[in-house]
């Protein structure tokens, strides 16, 4: 098959024909590959139609491509086009179906391709290890490095050098900063810490003896990451980032050979291609990770757009998409000059008014212009939508407070429905920085949806451990293990102790409605009450929390979807907690229940004091979002309300974004990035100052969330706000927009 045919059998499902620039893209054999994207250019159907061609065209083993996404809901839409377009070309050509394993084809985050792979080949350095979540890598760091759990001030100047990490807000102890520095911070803030520091260790590849050789505080973070490192591997643990660093150490082996280079086997066909989507949110091992794969074929393809990088505070870096020219010369020996992007340049997403705005936007500002910034010669965008129209494409909003603000939006958006503009609330989406239901960012707005019988959607308000069943199962659990709530009374920080006390007031009251599970946790109580003292009990808090599960309410609510996925969450945490070792101890978990050693008939007293401390300050401090439907974006009869981070990728006819008025300050990200950067084993091929990359930061945010709409870009401002000096409209100047709660009252 050549690639007119492929193209002849495809084209009739496409969204719209290939582009001058999207057929070179498909058309590249060999040699690096370079393609900046800008929002709505079709990168993700270019790529579908690239890995179409080299199956189809060049014959190439769908083994031998790997393909990498950001999330793993990116991997299946992208494999689900893959599977669409497959599925029309085996039609064509029936006999091709026997011949090609589509699904032999590499797709998924990098995470979860280094998990599989090294999986698929009984890498010894691996066998047999844990592979931690945000959730369990924060508790085993609560548990066992002495960064987090050492208090005899050891680490002290240490923490004094890293200040700015302790700057946010804590829930836990309802204060803010790090006001007495006589003193450590409390736990929990030394272990969110103590996680941005080690990940940051191995996603920006420091040199851990240069850092030992700086000597001073220094020398406390390596013998803190080295401390942190054994403790892993004693218990058989690993996160995220140093899977990633067990990854390279699996491809420079003899294992990591044969997968790398193959035997000529249908087993192992060796990798000819790596594609990388989402290239701006790279970090510097993974820059590394992706070079190394293709470095028998130099077969690699990256694309992105900087201007849409978001992720600094997960580790990505911008820079690497910026020079993947200088990084091809590093591993390659290319010459920088002859690494030319590919642009991407034209919009099928919104209407022209539109993109006008958001390029004029990101182009209005010197610190973009800056070299290195983004990448070179960018042309403008051009839009393509087929979208027209003279309405009010980009327009405001306006009130003398939140409230106001909030009202006027969901009279507006009620105004659509009523005139058929839209035909569901899920054509809109509301676009934040925090969507937390407080009186100063989504609770407002929310209050105000549902005032005109408009539903939100937002699973990430913060309110997970608010809902009923939440409460219900977790007060239910508390009543048998810590009865008397002794336990709980000794734990220093308000905001458990509230939180603990909500729960159980909670099952309490709703005792009575429930008589087989108040009779299940009173006959546990009075089990756990006649035994003696120091003594292993044959059932852990999994099946306690499991059988809690079995009695109503919860047995009533199998058909409640989101009940089930609360729940079930839940579930998942109770797991994680209970596979956490105890220190000194590997074989025994804390998921394991012993009475006190000094006290008949009550469960150990340290136990549930490191049960509210570990997992309940987990729950209270990260504020649990409610589960996702990964295949919905939001249900049809609701309207999103979502982060500019959720958003991403996505597109709604009508976006609303509020909170213009943010101005540009380093975060705890940028100043770690920056004191680590003399440390690492590859310095940066660019610098800017920690206030240049802030800025850089906030207008890439904004971009992102102005480059979301179809046929209308909508701002939500305060008048306050609109007279400020935040980023978010161009120059602050009202004349540029259209007040469109305005014209639509007096319509």
């Amino acid at each position: 098959m050549d690639l007119q045919k492929l193209m002849q059998i495809i084209e009739p499902v496409l969204e719209h024909p290939l582009n001058d620039e999207q057929l070179k893209v498909v058309k590249h054999e060999d040699d690096p590959l370079w393609i900046v994207a800008g929002p709505g250019s079709g990168k993700t159907e270019v790529l579908v139609i690239r890995t179409l061609k080299l199956i189809f065209v060049n014959k190439i083993d769908p083994k031998s491509i790997i393909i990498t996404t950001f999330t793993k809901k990116a991997a299946k839409n992208l494999f689900d086009r893959i599977l669409r377009y497959t599925s029309h070309i085996f039609k064509e050509n029936p006999g091709l179906e026997q011949q090609i394993d589509i699904h032999s084809l590499r797709i998924g985050t990098l995470h979860g391709l280094c998990n599989d792979i090294m999986l698929d080949y009984k890498t010894p350095e691996y066998e047999n290890y844990r592979l931690l979540d945000e959730n369990e890598q924060y508790l085993f760091i609560y548990e066992h490095p002495e960064l987090a759990r050492d208090n005899s001030g050891k680490y002290l100047p240490l923490w004094e050098k890293l200040e700015f990490l302790f700057s946010g807000f804590d829930p836990i102890s309802k204060s803010r900063g790090w006001n007495d520095k006589t003193k450590l911070p409390n736990k929990w803030k030394r272990t969110d810490a103590s996680i941005s520091v080690f990940n940051r260790i191995v996603e920006d590849m420091i040199d851990i003896d240069k850092v030992k050789n700086a000597g001073n505080s220094w020398e406390l973070l390596y013998e803190a990451y080295e401390d942190y490192s054994a403790k892993l591997e004693v218990n058989r643990r690993c996160d995220f980032a140093h899977l990633q660093s067990k990854f390279i150490n699996f491809l420079e082996s003899k294992l990591g050979s044969l997968f790398l280079k193959g035997n000529g086997s249908k087993n192992h066909p060796g990798i000819q291609y790596v594609m990388v989507d989402e290239y701006q949110d790279t970090n510097l091992i993974q820059e590394k990770i992706y070079f190394k794969l293709a470095e028998n074929t130099h077969n690699l393809c990256v694309v992105g757009d900087d201007d849409q990088a978001l992720y600094r505070f997960r580790g990505g870096t911008v820079d690497c998409m910026v020079t993947f020219n200088e990084a091809c010369e590093t591993y390659y020996g290319y010459q920088k000059s002859k690494i030319e992007p590919t642009f991407l340049n034209k919009n099928y997403r919104s209407h022209p008014s539109i993109v006008g705005y958001y390029d004029s936007y990101i182009n209005s500002f010197s610190v973009m212009k800056q070299k290195g910034a983004r990448v070179n010669d960018k042309p403008p965008l051009d839009p393509e939508s087929g979208i027209s129209g003279s309405y009010h494409s980009v327009a405001y909003i306006t009130g003398d407070n939140i409230a106001s603000v909030a009202n006027k939006f969901s009279n507006f958006v009620k105004y659509l429905l009523d005139n058929n503009v839209i035909t569901t609330p899920s054509k809109c989406a509301l676009l934040m920085r925090s969507v937390r239901e407080t009186p100063r960012n989504a609770g407002p707005f929310a209050q105000a949806l549902r005032d005109v019988g408009i539903k939100p959607y937002n699973p990430r308000s913060r309110t997970f451990l608010d809902q009923e069943e939440i409460m219900i199962a977790l007060g239910a659990f508390i009543s048998i293990v810590d009865p008397e709530l002794n336990a709980l009374d000794a734990v220093r920080g308000n905001g458990i102790q509230r939180v603990v006390r909500e729960w159980v007031s909670e099952y309490q009251n709703r005792e009575d409605e429930f008589s087989e599970l108040a009779n299940y946790v009173n006959e546990s109580i009075k089990n756990i009450k006649s035994k003696g003292k120091n003594i292993w009990l044959n059932v852990n808090i999994l099946e306690i929390f499991y059988r809690i599960l079995a009695h109503e309410p919860f047995s009533n609510w199998s058909d409640d979807a989101e009940k089930t996925y609360r729940l079930g969450k839940l579930s998942n945490i109770f797991e994680t907690y209970s596979s956490i070792p105890y220190q000194n101890s590997h074989s025994n978990t804390r998921g394991n229940l012993r009475t006190s050693s000094s006290s008949a008939g009550e469960i150990s007293f340290r136990w549930r004091q490191n049960f509210y401390y570990s997992l309940t300050g987990l729950l209270v401090s990260k504020g649990m979002n409610d589960p996702e439907d990964e295949a919905i974006i939001c249900p049809p009869d609701r309207l999103p309300i979502m982060t500019v981070h959720q958003a991403k990728g996505l597109e709604f006819p009508f976006v609303f974004v509020y909170d213009l008025n943010r101005t540009p300050s380093p975060d705890s990200s940028i100043l770690l990035e920056n004191i680590l950067a003399d440390f690492r084993n590859k310095p940066p091929f660019v610098k800017f100052t920690e206030n240049q990359r802030a800025e850089q930061d906030l207008i890439r945010f904004y971009y992102v969330a102005y480059s979301r709409p179809q046929y209308a870009l909508i701002h939500l401002v305060t008048k306050s706000q609109i007279r400020g000096a935040g980023y978010g409209i161009i120059g602050n100047n009202r004349h540029m927009f259209t007040n469109i709660a305005n014209d639509v009252s007096r319509d």
